[in-house]
């Protein structure tokens, strides 16, 4: 039997069940998570339950998706986690096909291990390019970077008030996926523009700095945000999401993550080249 939980049913038990299998299959644990209390109805769990035991799950997350500036609903699947000796015996496979038995008309997305390559074909997903944006520049150390630690309650109110996003291709309900990458990913690369309002995450991988999200309460430019960028002997700037809002002629070059692969399912209608923001991924 499938059983569908959210974040307003969820009991301490399931949360309990799905943290172990997710521990099991993946080496991780949403505590964190669960922690800050933002697990709503926009993330569904799909899971197999035998004797107590979660012998699989598969999640999705509505996403609210904007692409060529209209509003558009997805589906994110992810958690895609079946034990071991259950494996090869169609319990993932069950559990898909029931989600989109309850979503037939939604498009959806995924980012899957290259090791299961040829499996989500089967359910009418094809595997696509990313492009990732960038431009050259010439960055110096002339000042201190504002790091922000993940406690401080700046990094709420910048996701919360967050209004700034792409035409091209983006997202507009990120908060809870954002706080993902950042509680387990991410918590030492935030960065606060106060001058900006802007909130940033980035990395600096010797002579490019990848800025893996830009989170702003007004407009920006990329004008106003260069001066703003303290990172010496930076050359290139990488973008993990779609900058046109910066006002930027950026150029974009192909990504891939190593062993993950974009699947997508249904008309993206996207009309250039882009990237899937790297911070609403699952």
């Amino acid at each position: 039997m499938i059983t569908m939980t959210n974040g307003f049913t969820a009991t301490k038990d399931f949360k309990n069940q799905y943290n172990e299998l997710m521990m099991h299959v993946f080496g991780f644990s949403f505590d964190k998570w669960y922690d800050r209390n933002i697990w709503d109805d926009s993330y569904e769990c799909y899971s197999m339950i035998e004797n107590g035991i979660m012998i699989a799950n598969v999640s999705v997350s509505k996403m609210k998706l904007r692409i060529n500036n209209l509003p558009h609903d997805y589906l994110q699947f992810g958690a895609v986690a079946t034990r071991e000796e259950y494996r090869g015996k169609g319990v993932a496979k069950k559990i898909i096909e029931h989600i989109m038995d309850l979503y037939p008309n939604t498009p959806s997305f995924l980012i899957a291990n290259d090791s299961v390559l040829t499996f989500y074909p089967k359910f009418g997903f094809v595997p696509v390019d990313d492009q990732q944006p960038y431009i050259s520049c010439n960055l110096k150390d002339d000042e201190e970077m504002i790091r922000l630690d993940i406690a401080d309650p700046k990094v709420e109110q910048y996701l919360k008030e967050r209004n700034q996003f792409s035409k091209v291709f983006d997202c507009t309900n990120p908060y809870g996926i954002n706080w993902f990458h950042l509680l387990y990913e991410f918590h030492k690369d935030i960065y606060d523009i106060p001058q900006l309002e802007a909130m940033m995450i980035a990395r600096q991988q010797g002579n490019t700095l990848v800025i893996y999200d830009l989170v702003a309460t007004k407009r920006i430019r990329y004008e106003e945000l260069l001066p703003n960028l303290h990172f010496p002997g930076v050359e290139m700037i990488k973008f993990g999401f779609n900058p046109d809002w910066l006002e930027i002629p950026y150029k974009t070059m192909k990504y891939k993550l190593e062993d993950s692969t974009l699947f997508v399912k249904g008309d993206f209608k996207v009309q250039t080249k882009y990237i899937m923001p790297l911070c609403i991924r699952t």
